[in-house]
């Protein structure tokens, strides 16, 4: 079966699940664009930010480690939308970065509810994140 950013998803809901999935894709500009969303009212498809010398970037972006965060204080210190993130139910995170050798192409980001997530499901989504470089290319 051909890897698809909806096999992901679903791959992604039965192993740790999620509330809000998304991906985006690191362009050469330095902006980050969402190429997936599971939720289009609140993360339109197209929406494009600036890549910020933040923790966050230098770790995911920069360093291509994922950031992993289960309460809303993670969540805090990682987003400038926290409010919007929290607001929509969601304390906890993980961002893995999508690599093709070292550079970093781009993230899929899993959402959910405070207290959601383990540490060990930072590696299925890594794992996850590893069959999606040709998604993101």
């Amino acid at each position: 079966m051909p890897v698809s950013y909806a096999s992901i998803a679903s791959e992604a809901q039965a192993r740790f699940g999620w509330k809000l999935f998304t991906a985006m894709r690191y362009l050469e500009s330095g902006e980050v664009e969402r190429v997936y969303t599971s939720d289009a009212a609140a993360y339109p498809l197209g929406g494009r930010k600036p890549r910020r010398d933040t923790a966050w970037s230098r770790q995911v972006l920069v360093r291509g480690e994922p950031y992993y965060a289960n309460d809303e204080a993670g969540v805090r210190a990682a987003f400038e939308d926290a409010d919007k993130i929290v607001g929509l139910g969601l304390g906890a995170v993980i961002n893995v970065p999508v690599t093709e050798g070292a550079r970093v192409l781009g993230t899929l980001n899993f959402l959910r509810e405070a207290g959601g997530y383990r540490p060990e499901d930072v590696l299925q989504a890594a794992e996850l994140a590893s069959q999606a470089a040709s998604l993101l290319k």
